[in-house]
């Protein structure tokens, strides 16, 4: 017995008559006939009484025309409450992003999304990968970039298609302002600004090598928005992520050479239990990336 033939059989039961009943299904009469007929051979019961020449239930009948309601209505009711979920879904996520590029990435992901999901709203926490880290630890957020080198171990994740490039922000009359690109052997004795997350530190002074000595070192930074003042008034080069912010009239951004890249995770925890709002995200978020690669 399948759900289709149920429906046959309450239309039936509700119109009274097989006829009528096969006009309002978009079927002929003796299909509906033998539906009804294979109905009763799989059940083994007699379900209308054709020894009478007005339309009759036999008790079979009117028992299976109740339960046969009540199936249907559920059925119904179960469609409707998932498309209402989907077309009415709601609830608040919040990431956790950096000062870096791919934040114009999850911001694309999240105008298509609400577009879909008008009623979900965002909330955005910036800061050192190290702290979004620290704050996903402790379940402060649902969803995070998080910017290599970073231990992925405890984490789902979508690998990010851009990845992000380092470089030298200065101000725009600095010395190395007219390269194209910036090396360790051109920051030798400048006075010099990292990045205060250790493995980002790390990376950058391997990088460095042979140089270390010859650097003047002035200090390190969490924030890239703190190291335009900086920049501006010690005229001091910082090392940091190439993103909108770095491009102004004030300053100018040049890669390293050899360049410095790094991937990008979208990343939510493995043993965090997520609201259905968020899961929607993120299939979302996955069939997003999925198309944008296969346009490109």
């Amino acid at each position: 017995m399948n759900f289709r033939i149920l429906v046959y059989f309450l239309a039936v039961v509700r119109e009274r008559s097989i006829t009528k009943a096969a006009d309002m299904l978009h079927i002929t009469q003796p299909t509906l006939s033998r539906q009804l007929m294979q109905l009763e051979e799989d059940l083994g019961v007699k379900l209308f009484d054709r020894s009478q020449r007005r339309f009759t239930l036999t008790p079979a009948g009117s028992f299976l025309a109740q339960r046969a309601s009540d199936i249907v209505e559920l059925v119904e009711k179960t469609e409707h409450d998932i498309k209402d979920q989907e077309t009415n879904l709601s609830g608040n996520i919040c990431f956790g992003v950096g000062e870096i590029a791919s934040v114009n990435l999850l911001a694309e992901i999240i105008n298509a999304f609400q577009q879909k999901y008008p009623n979900v709203t965002f909330e955005l926490f910036t800061g050192t990968t190290d702290i979004i880290h620290q704050k996903m630890e402790k379940g402060l957020l649902d969803i995070a970039l998080l910017q290599e080198p970073i231990d992925m171990l405890n984490y789902n994740f979508l690998t990010l298609p851009q990845q992000e490039e380092m470089g030298i922000l200065m101000r725009a009359d600095a010395e190395l302002a007219d390269k194209a690109s910036v090396t360790a052997d051109d920051l030798e004795n400048k006075p010099l600004l990292l990045p205060t997350r250790l493995q980002l530190h790390s990376l950058i002074l391997n990088w460095l090598s042979g140089n270390i000595s010859k650097i003047k070192l002035i200090g390190t930074c969490n924030l890239l928005g703190n190291a335009f003042p900086l920049v501006e008034h010690t005229g001091c080069y910082a090392i940091t992520v190439k993103t909108s912010m770095t491009d102004s009239n004030s300053f100018c951004f040049r890669p390293l050479q050899p360049p410095i890249t790094t991937r990008v995770f979208l990343a939510w925890r493995s043993s965090a239990t997520t609201s259905i709002t968020v899961q929607k995200f993120i299939e979302f978020a996955r069939c997003f990336l999925g198309i944008r690669d296969a346009v490109k």
